[in-house]
């Protein structure tokens, strides 16, 4: 058993000072004071004094086995590892993939996810890519969902001139035929949208809600959070009609003429109009950060994204637009958690739930220590836990 003691302990919701007793993966108990000496075996005791003690993150959207490839086959990024993850908290995470599905495929993101699963990250995916009709591993869509336990939804990529051309019967057809798998396999069952930057936004999906009635909290629009007042305007009315929508996080300021909004500055957005806990944070971690010339014809340096944006996004909203933790905490943990399915289970502290659970220095935003499914990960800053080939 773990105990953690005398943290200020946010589930999220705001607890003051308790202590937690994990055991079996599980958190077994929060109470005022739990006493080491009552109970039975040894206790590995993890004093937090002065600490955040916060549950772990639920990141919706990372690169499992890498992204990039369009500034050719040396611009590939490589797979992920598992203390990218929680050395920055994020104790469960959906893989996808990205632009390139031509020389990445959806069986390797599958064994990769199953690596992270046996490495002690709780991982799930996603089937497809950008393109339609979907690259799949039992021949559809449908199939994946129902037979194959991580995969939990499916990529699409819409208004990138990357992405497919569809029409709105083949987009309502997709989801029609994930919401029956779905239903099935009792899974989540959503789709994940590339939003592009193509002019047409997100009017496809707002077509088959029409036209079709699709349900529109099937969809997870996600690279969202840019100045661009018609998609920010189609975004949010997703959201009013129960669409959970992803914000990708920066790990600094873009530049005061650039397109795209910080995360934290979206979800304020949202907050004004009443959707905050319609909001989601992920971190696009492993995808390529490419730097292009001046009349972007050509990539002239590439970066990786990393989860360590979670945690920026995550103090700029509170160190900087003094919004409280307990609420803050909401897009990497209670929000995504609930539109994946886990809703009781991940993004929160409680009796039953799992012990995702992380000691952090809210004033640096600083994660200290890291449990992911009762294990220790991360402790006093130092990897207990690597991966494989770490």
């Amino acid at each position: 058993m773990i105990l953690i003691r005398n943290g200020e302990v946010f589930g999220p919701r705001a607890m003051g000072r308790r202590d937690i007793l994990a055991g079996g993966g599980k958190i077994l108990a929060i109470e005022k004071s739990v006493h080491a000496g009552g109970l039975p075996g040894e206790v590995d005791v993890i004093d937090a004094q002065g600490l955040a003690v916060v549950p772990g993150f639920v990141d919706g959207h990372q690169h499992f086995t890498g992204g990039g490839g369009e500034g050719g086959f040396h611009t590939r990024t490589p797979e992920m590892q598992l203390s990218m993850n929680t050395t920055n908290g994020v104790t469960t995470a959906v893989g996808l993939l990205g632009t390139d599905a031509l020389t990445r495929s959806v069986e390797s993101l599958y064994a990769k996810t199953q690596a992270f699963n046996a490495e002690g990250l709780t991982a799930f995916m996603l089937t497809g890519s950008y393109w339609h009709p979907s690259p799949t591993i039992t021949g559809s869509v449908a199939r994946d969902l129902v037979y194959l336990q991580p995969v939990i939804g499916c990529k699409l990529a819409l208004s990138d001139i990357r992405g497919p051309h569809l029409e709105a019967a083949d987009l309502a057809a997709l989801a029609a035929g994930i919401r029956v798998a779905a239903l099935v396999a009792d899974k989540p069952g959503i789709i994940t949208v590339h939003t592009g930057v193509k002019t047409s936004g997100l009017d496809l999906i707002f077509e088959i809600v029409r036209k079709h009635g699709t349900r529109p909290d099937m969809f997870i629009p996600t690279h969202i959070n840019r100045r661009t007042p018609r998609l920010t305007e189609q975004v949010l009315e997703l959201a009013r009609l129960g669409a959970v929508v992803d914000a990708t996080c920066m790990n600094s300021l873009p530049a005061e003429d650039s397109v795209h909004m910080p995360a934290a500055d979206f979800a304020c957005l949202a907050d004004e109009n009443g959707l905050f806990d319609r909001v989601a944070f992920s971190s696009d971690a492993g995808g390529s950060l490419p730097v292009w010339n001046e009349d972007r014809s050509r990539i002239v340096g590439m970066g990786i994204g990393t989860p360590a944006s979670l945690l920026f996004e995550l103090s700029s909203l509170v160190n900087q637009k003094g919004m409280p933790l307990e609420k803050a905490l909401g897009p990497l943990t209670t929000t995504p958690a609930r539109v994946y399915g886990l809703a009781g289970v991940k993004g929160e502290l409680k009796a039953g739930a799992d012990a995702d659970i992380l000691v952090l220095d809210p004033a640096a935003m600083a994660v200290r220590d890291v449990l992911a499914g009762g294990a220790v990960m991360i402790r006093n800053r130092v990897v207990e836990k690597k991966g494989y080939f770490e």
